[in-house]
């Protein structure tokens, strides 16, 4: 993606992508080419990596990765180092060799976490977080959050079995939830797609990613007054 992992900022540079693929697109429409088959607007790549992103983006490359390879100490040192000192001009580049929806441990092999209770003043319980975003998506909209149809068995297959159903416990809104009759059999997937605030979690975390994350209809998702 396109999160400056150091700063936990990632939008200034979503909206310069967005700019960049909107120069290239009309660049094409008034070209002389007409074949809008299957195309591949090539200058968008070659102007991101010209940018000011990929710059920013390659000096805090190996932060992320670091956690994993360092471990919590060594990270929290080498990450004041890479952010500082080195920005990235390191010969060396780490990679995340595990994609997110694969690190999730097996129920039966994980304790649960008890969670203190929300006080009402420092923290919250969802539904009144969720109520505060201002969230809101148009009720006969199509849901924009589709379920892949080559991974539709993993919900009741894999994910509820087998991880607990993650999805349900990582979601910031109550997207996903899993319903069952009173005795806990026939479970089924909900998906409360007029929730979602748009963090994108469900495309990398849910098992074997099964979410197809597509936009809203527009107007919709959270309306956070401070932005």
């Amino acid at each position: 993606g396109f999160v400056n992992v150091a700063r936990i900022k990632g939008s200034h540079c979503a909206i310069k992508s967005g700019i960049e693929a909107g120069k290239a697109a009309v660049e094409y429409l008034e070209s002389e080419s007409k074949d809008l088959h299957g195309i591949e607007m090539i200058s968008y790549q070659e102007s991101m990596e010209k940018s000011w992103v990929f710059d920013e983006l390659r000096e805090v490359r190996n932060i992320h990765p670091a956690f994993k390879k360092l471990g919590f100490w060594a990270f929290l040192v080498y990450s004041a180092l890479e952010t500082f000192i080195l920005r990235g001009k390191g010969w060396w580049t780490w990679r995340n060799e595990t994609i997110d929806a694969e690190k999730t441990q097996p129920v039966a092999s994980s304790q649960p976490i008890e969670y203190k209770k929300p006080d009402g003043e420092l923290s919250f319980d969802l539904l009144t977080n969720l109520q505060r975003s201002g969230t809101y998506h148009d009720d006969d909209q199509p849901s924009h959050l589709v379920v892949k149809e080559h991974l539709s068995d993993v919900p009741l297959e894999l994910s509820y079995p087998k991880l607990g159903g993650p999805e349900q416990h990582f979601c910031p809104a109550k997207v996903y939830e899993y319903v069952t009759e009173d005795d806990g059999s026939n479970p089924r997937l909900q998906i409360n797609a007029q929730n979602c605030l748009h963090c994108k979690t469900c495309s990398i975390k849910t098992p074997k990613e099964y979410i197809r994350w597509t936009v809203p209809e527009g107007g919709g998702g959270p309306a956070y007054s401070g932005m």
